[in-house]
C-alpha cells in the first residue's frame, strides 16, 4: 500500500465490512449475496456472469467474493464516488493488498485471482451499456443517492433479463402507511429515504411499485427491519417510475429528529417524490393502496 491507513477507524471499519456482514445487512443471518450468485451461476445459460457492488468502500467484501468464485465464470465490478479515489485504493491492483490485510485467503492464492475492476464516478448513472450486467448489490450507499427512482431506472435498464438486484435504501422504521403528512417538512417520524406522495397523502414506495409488477420487473422488499428491495429483470424492458422530485421537502437525513426511533439524527438523504394524478387514480382503481390513515404521520 502506498501510505498507511488507520485501519481501526471507525471511517476505514464502515469501508471495510466482510461479505459476511454486509449479507447480513440485506438480509439477516444469511448468506444472500453468495447463493443469490450461485442462483445465476446455475440458472443463467449467458456465460461469463456480471457482477456489480455499488459503493465498495475498499472492496474487501468484494475480493471475498471473487475469491470464492474464482474458478466460475463470473466478472466481477465494483464503483464508488471519484472522491473515494485515494489510498489504500486508488486501482483495481489495491484490491489484492485489502484482501491480503484482512486475510481473506493465503497471499499466495490470493495473488493468483483477477481483482475486480473497479470504476470512480457517481452510480446515480451506471455506466454499463444496457442488460449487460446479471447481479448488482449495494448496502448503506444508496441512502445517500439523492436521486433514487433515476438510480432504480438505471438499475432495471443495465440487468439483464432474469437478472437481480440487492438494494438497501435504508434503515429500520421506514416503512410509512397510506396516511396524510404532516404539516412540516419532515412529512413522517418514519425514517424512510424515498417517500412518494400526492398532495397530501403519503403514498407507500411498496405500493407504488406494485402498479409495475409484471411490466417487465418484479419488486419485493425482503423480510428485514431495514429497507431493503430485490429486483427482478423478468425480460427486455425499460422502467419509468413517472415521479417528479420534490426540491422543497427533499433534503439531508441531519435536518430531522425521530423521536420515535430513540437514537441520534441519522445519514442520508431524504428523496421526496410526487407522483401523477394518473398513477394515484391507477392506484385506487386497481386496489394497491393500504387503508387510509386520517391521523397526520
Amino acid at each position: 500500500m502506498t501510505m498507511t491507513v488507520d485501519f481501526n477507524s471507525e471511517q476505514a471499519q464502515a469501508r471495510n465490512r466482510p461479505l459476511k456482514e454486509i449479507s447480513h445487512l440485506l438480509e439477516e443471518d444469511s448468506n444472500i449475496i453468495e447463493s443469490t450468485l450461485s442462483d445465476l451461476i446455475v440458472g443463467t445459460k449467458r456465460k461469463p456472469i456480471t457482477v456489480l457492488e455499488v459503493g465498495f468502500g475498499y472492496g474487501r467484501a468484494l475480493m471475498e467474493l471473487a475469491y470464492k468464485f474464482r474458478n466460475q465464470p463470473v466478472n466481477f465490478h465494483g464503483v464508488t464516488l471519484p472522491s473515494e479515489r485515494k489510498p489504500p485504493v486508488t486501482k483495481s491492483e489495491d484490491l489484492i493488498d485489502i484482501a491480503i490485510h484482512y486475510e481473506v485467503a493465503p497471499k499466495e492464492n490470493l495473488k493468483k485471482v483477477r481483482p475486480p475492476t473497479i470504476h470512480f464516478y457517481d452510480a446515480t448513472d451506471i455506466q454499463f451499456d444496457d442488460e449487460t450486467l446479471d447481479f448488482i448489490y449495494s448496502i448503506v450507499t444508496v441512502r445517500f443517492i439523492r436521486q433514487k427512482a433515476h438510480f432504480l431506472e438505471e438499475v432495471c435498464r443495465v440487468l439483464r433479463p432474469g437478472g437481480v438486484a440487492l438494494l438497501h435504501l435504508g434503515e429500520s422504521q421506514w416503512n410509512y402507511p397510506h396516511s396524510l403528512a404532516s404539516k412540516d417538512k419532515q412529512l413522517t417520524p418514519y425514517t424512510s429515504r424515498f417517500i412518494l406522495k400526492f398532495g397530501q397523502e403519503l403514498i407507500p414506495l411498496p405500493d407504488y411499485l406494485k402498479l409495475f409488477e409484471g411490466k417487465g420487473f418484479r419488486f419485493e422488499f425482503l423480510k428485514s427491519p431495514r429497507c431493503v428491495l430485490k429486483v427482478t429483470k423478468l425480460d427486455q424492458r425499460l422502467l419509468d417510475l413517472q415521479l417528479n422530485f420534490d426540491s422543497n421537502f427533499s433534503a439531508s437525513m441531519k435536518e430531522f429528529l425521530f423521536e420515535n426511533t430513540k437514537r441520534p439524527r441519522r445519514g442520508g438523504f431524504r428523496t421526496v417524490y410526487n407522483i401523477s394524478p394518473e398513477n394515484y387514480h391507477a392506484l385506487i382503481e386497481k386496489g394497491l393502496l393500504g387503508n387510509f390513515d386520517k391521523s397526520p404521520q
